[in-house]
């Protein structure tokens, strides 16, 4: 294909999962997904093959793939909507919910348009979805296989009901669905417009070539990367309910002509909620080698094909049976990209970064009447060339911040403080970035849900530099402070003040006397 022409229609195709996006964030109810975006969308072909997506959520698009796979026997007509969160399906965890519209064209499928949001509540005995301390799946929400939310077209009010009917928030949740359908509306009409201005054998054309591209363009720069095994492991401070460390152990061979990416060593799969489906360990490997390679990739199929992924069956990184899988979403899946990223450290001394906070301080606070869900950010690492960024969302999130205004006018709640926490990154010749400090008073009776992690383990500087100090959990209740566990839920009262300090990153270099 004429490379110009090549360009034009790559972008045009990947901007459909861009607009998809600003149209799902404009429409949502919840500041959840209103103002942080935790929203991904996708572009599939009729194979079920990723062909595009936005650069939303890290976590989010590389396990989309394994939810498209799992839907190849689900028979969807035109008009369809499918809804579902089952990790049994390619879900993350159950506040995730995905919903799936096949594109037809003259009859006959030619590509599907997905969109995944996380949604503040999805019932479980702790309002927001995200308890602590959970040891089966079934306590943290209501599951959803595969099924029709909208059928030809027209809302399938059954489905809708059972879900709303399970839910603490279920006008927000109403509001929240109807954004993702009519996100995927506005991108299966994008394709058609697409298809009827270039044809369909244009599309095709453009699909397969998009894909070919994708996949040469990795493998060449996986050859200019030294070939060999590198390993490493990391721990998790623990599983919510036991303290001992969790391991995540990781083995990447570069083999030149692809990658092997085993986890064999990882600890078996634990009685609390770290545990995390073998797709959002798959979105970890994909988000790490797509940094490293730092040349412009278009993630879809083409990328996914070069990387062989192996994790034992039943292990933390690839979870069975009804295991609890709250925080392996958004906890575990930053470990394991710290420890691949300390793997490759040894591979390309001088070009990784320190770590950076490793956790997505997931902090919970509702009722029957509101759910208040956040993700906080803090330090990144440094690099070898420069400071680590301050008060930011790292790896696996790419969430944006909740302004105090709208947080004040949407829920029962004040926020005291909102400040970086100086000092908190590692010393060095570059400094890590610093973390956050947020204090939050609830004004009613509520229930605090935390999900954090490096409270026990620092981020770790790298080549001499210092440790970003570890994060910190506090209850202030009449003048006295209680320490909270990195994972826990507690009941509130009001004018309690809840206080999170998030870590810094780790520091790079040592210092120059």
């Amino acid at each position: 294909m004429n490379p110009i022409e090549f360009e034009i229609l790559k972008n045009t195709l990947i901007s459909i999962p861009r607009d998809m996006g600003i149209a799902l964030r404009r429409t949502a109810y919840s500041p959840n997904i209103k103002e942080r975006m935790d929203a991904s969308c996708a572009l599939f072909d009729a194979e079920r093959r990723l062909l595009a997506q936005a650069e939303h959520i890290p976590v989010h698009l590389g396990s989309l793939p394994a939810t498209m796979s799992a839907l190849e026997n689900v028979e969807m007509e035109e008009g369809d909507q499918i809804v579902v969160n089952a990790t049994a399906f390619g879900g993350t965890h159950l506040p995730d919910v995905t919903l799936v519209k096949p594109v037809f064209y003259r009859g006959e499928i030619i590509a599907y348009v997905v969109n995944r949001a996380h949604h503040a509540d999805i019932g479980g005995y702790a309002p927001g979805s995200m308890p602590g301390i959970t040891t089966e799946v079934f306590q943290e929400g209501l599951i959803i296989p595969p099924c029709k939310l909208v059928a030809r077209g027209r809302e399938n009010r059954d489905v809708f009901s059972i879900i709303l009917a399970n839910t603490r928030t279920p006008r927000e949740r109403l509001g929240d669905l109807r954004a993702q359908i009519a996100a995927n509306n506005l991108g299966e009409r994008a394709v058609l417009t697409f298809v009827e201005k270039y044809g369909l054998e244009k599309f095709m054309e453009i699909r397969d070539e998009m894909m070919e591209y994708s996949r040469r363009m990795t493998l060449a720069r996986l050859r200019d990367l030294p070939r060999g095994r590198y390993g490493a492991e990391d721990f998790l401070d623990g599983d919510g309910v036991e303290d001992s460390p969790v391991r995540i152990k990781a083995t990447v061979e570069m083999r030149g002509d692809g990658v092997t990416v085993d986890f064999a060593g990882t600890d078996p799969q634990r009685k609390g909620n770290v545990n995390c489906p073998i797709a959002v360990t798959r979105s970890c490997v994909y988000y790490v080698f797509r940094c490293l390679l730092g040349v412009d990739i278009v993630v879809n199929q083409g990328y996914l094909s070069v990387f062989d992924i192996r994790a034992p069956e039943g292990s933390v990184v690839n979870a069975s049976g009804h295991a609890a899988v709250a925080a392996g979403n958004v906890e575990t899946s930053q470990r394991i990209v710290d420890v691949l990223l300390l793997a490759l450290s040894e591979a390309l001394p001088g070009e990784i970064p320190a770590q950076s906070q490793g956790t997505m301080n997931n902090l919970c606070i509702g009722n029957e009447n509101f759910t208040y869900y956040e993700t906080i950010g803090g330090g990144a690492g440094a690099t070898p060339h420069s400071h680590g960024t301050s008060a930011v969302h790292t790896h696996m999130t790419n969430t944006m911040n909740t302004p105090v205004e709208v947080i004040e006018t949407s829920y029962p709640l004040r926020v005291l403080r909102y400040s970086i926490r100086d000092g908190s990154g590692g010393e060095g010749r570059y400094r890590g970035g610093d973390g956050i400090i947020r204090e939050i008073m609830c004004l009613q009776p509520a229930t605090l849900s935390i999900q954090s992690e490096r409270r026990a383990f620092a981020p770790r500087g790298a080549a001499g530099g210092g440790d970003g100090k570890p994060g910190l959990n506090l209850l202030l209740r009449g003048g006295k402070v209680i320490p909270l566990r990195s994972k826990t839920t507690v009941a509130l009262e009001p004018g309690d003040v809840v206080r999170i300090e998030t870590p810094g990153g780790g520091g790079y270099g040592r210092a120059r006397g």
